[in-house]
Parts: structure tokens; C-alpha cells; sequence
């Protein structure tokens, strides 16, 4: 199965560095790099640059312009110019275990996508990361990490555990894949979440648990390391919840303005082709 890798980034190159550098370190090689850009001044591309160019992978940096926050969009925008037939979602700010994809792809099956987990590093830690220019993986006895339990590794006993379910109300896209059948079958991200952070990840799991797809949690295996760093605090309840609420109340299933929707704004900036 080929898989593309989608890093979605917005303005920290110097956490995206660590990134690509645990992404490279893959045990599985079978994946491209689709570097999917909100917009990023100069900085975001010298990295791209500097780490994939010599790399031997394929890859490509999509990038539109910087006109507030678009996360549902520069994903759609990564997924026209991705070729995989099976689609990971990751971020900027996590580092990834060496067997990352290869878990991912080892759990994938017809019919659900897949949610992995995290660990969350310590302000302490992630500062000394960003000056060395590398994370050492955590173990689960490391002083200051958060979700202690994710940091074990014991991927045969995890797939025991990633029963599938019929809904989950607490999502994430930064640990996220699905086959792209999946992806074009609710016309992927919707672009009405955009303009405010976040939402747009459940309101795609939403639309796939109203077609019958199924959630499996990646337990012990997938395993990403979240960088610290200040969090975006909502105050209340604001039009995306009630967007959300709207898409389980309707069973949406499509996106109201989706990937079949996506304009002919932004593309390709960088990258190699093979």
C-alpha cells in the first residue's frame, strides 16, 4: 500500500525540523512527504528544503497563501498533489516513533479509519529538542511527559485493543489516516471550520461515523511525541461548535464546501518527483 504523509505547518520551521528528521527516520520507506503549508513566511521553506532535497524521498511542499487560518484547506490542497492511495495526518509539533507509518499501515483496513495517540513533552525538554536539533523518545518513566500510558510500545498487544467503534466524541487530526477512497467519499476537509482553530477533524471523523465508517485507536503502537508549546485556549462555545452539532444533527456525510470544491488557489512550491 502506498501512503502519503501529510504535515500540515504554519510559522515554527524549527519544530517542523524535528518533524521531517523522525519522518526520514522511518523504519517503512514505502510513503511520500507532502509538506501541506497555511501560508508561512520564508523560514518554512528553507527547512523543507534544506532536509528534503538531498534526502532520496519524494516530496512535495504545497503552500497557499497566509490569509488566517485555513487548516482545512492547505489539507485538501495536500491531498490533490498527493499520489498514495492511503492518506496520514500529522502536524508540525510531533515527533514520530522510528515504526510510526509502518504501525499506521499495519492496522489499516477497509471500512474504518485510524486515530493514534500521544505523549506531551515537557516545556523543559522541548526547549532542549529545538537547541540540539533532535527529541529523544521518551520512555514511559521519563520525568515530565503527559499521557504517560501512550509512551508504551507494545504494538501486537495494541491491536487486541483497536476494537472498532461506531462513534468517539474526543478526536484528533494529528495522529489521523484513512484510506483515500475514505477521504473522497465525504469530499475530505470542509472548508466552512476555516477562520478559527480547530474543529475541522471532528467534523470529518463526524461525517465518516454518519456513513457507517468505524473508528480503530491505535493503542501502544503509532506513537507520536507532542512539542510543548503555548495552547490556543477556547472561551466558550463558538460557531464551529455549533457547525458541529449541526453535522450530527443533519448526518451530514458530505462536506459543505470540500475537497471537490477546492479552488485553483496555491500548489506546489518545492519539491522532487520520482
Amino acid at each position: 500500500m502506498k501512503a502519503s504523509l501529510i504535515i500540515t505547518t504554519y510559522n515554527w520551521p524549527e519544530a517542523l525540523a524535528l518533524t521531517l528528521s523522525s519522518v526520514l527516520g522511518q523504519t517503512c520507506a514505502d510513503f511520500e512527504i507532502i509538506v501541506a503549508d497555511d501560508g508561512s513566511r520564508d523560514p518554512t521553506g528553507r527547512v523543507v528544503q534544506r532536509i528534503l532535497a538531498s534526502s532520496g524521498r519524494v516530496w512535495r511542499h504545497v503552500r497557499h497563501a497566509d490569509e488566517g487560518i485555513r487548516q482545512a484547506r492547505i489539507k485538501n490542497l495536500a491531498v490533490r498533489y498527493a499520489a498514495g492511495d492511503y492518506l496520514i495526518f500529522i502536524d508540525h509539533d510531533v515527533v514520530l516513533h522510528p515504526d510510526f507509518i509502518k504501525d499506521h499501515l499495519a492496522a489499516a483496513v477497509e471500512g474504518s479509519f485510524l486515530q493514534g495517540k500521544r505523549v506531551f513533552m515537557s516545556a523543559r525538554e522541548t526547549g532542549a529538542a529545538l537547541r540540539r536539533g533532535f527529541l529523544m523518545p521518551p520512555t514511559a518513566w521519563t520525568p515530565g511527559i503527559g499521557n504517560r500510558k501512550n509512551a508504551f510500545y507494545a504494538p501486537a498487544l495494541g491491536r487486541l485493543l483497536a476494537r472498532p467503534r461506531r462513534f468517539q466524541k474526543t478526536l484528533r487530526g494529528c495522529n489521523f489516516s484513512l484510506s483515500r477512497s475514505a477521504f473522497m467519499s465525504v469530499d475530505g476537509y470542509d472548508e466552512v471550520f476555516d477562520g478559527l482553530w480547530g474543529r475541522e477533524d471532528s467534523d470529518i471523523c463526524y461525517r465518516l461515523f454518519n456513513q457507517g465508517t468505524r473508528i480503530r485507536n491505535l493503542w501502544l503502537a503509532g506513537l507520536q511525541y507532542h512539542l510543548h508549546h503555548p495552547s490556543i485556549k477556547r472561551r466558550g462555545r463558538d460557531r464551529l461548535d455549533e457547525e458541529l452539532d449541526r453535522c450530527l444533527r443533519e448526518k451530514r456525510s458530505k462536506a459543505v464546501k470540500g475537497f471537490s470544491t477546492l479552488s485553483d488557489e496555491g500548489g506546489l512550491v518545492g519539491g522532487c518527483r520520482v
